[in-house]
């Protein structure tokens, strides 16, 4: 498996975000879209990214009776998300998909036209 890179790592700790036992608000989708323009990847790879790497593991969180609400240190995050190399099926089922498209949506106003 490649390494991960700070790029992606931060990446990833920012759209971690979304997947909170908390409401994010707009100083969040700030924050969450200024890191997905400086990450400098692609629109597709961003929701590869989101959708094929962070949604299997982080998704349970919004299940959980009492979710993590403060964050995942760096450490967690390289444990237990691994980069996905290939093109994977984008999006969820479900009220937690349902969710972090409606979160995404927000950061997505943020952005340039052409990530949406």
């Amino acid at each position: 498996m490649p390494p991960v890179d700070e790029r992606r790592l931060a990446l990833w700790r920012a759209l971690s975000e979304l997947f909170l036992d908390t409401e994010p608000d707009g100083t969040a989708f700030d924050y969450i879209a200024r890191v997905v323009l400086e990450s400098g990847y692609l629109p597709m790879q961003v929701k590869q990214v989101l959708w094929a790497e962070l949604f299997p593991v982080l998704a349970g969180n919004l299940r959980s009776v009492a979710g993590e609400w403060a964050g995942w240190s760096d450490d967690w995050l390289l444990a237990h998300i691994k980069p996905v190399t290939q093109l994977a099926r984008v999006g969820g089922r479900g009220g937690v998909a349902r969710e972090i498209r409606r979160c995404w949506q927000a950061v997505a106003t943020r952005l340039p036209p052409d990530f949406g």
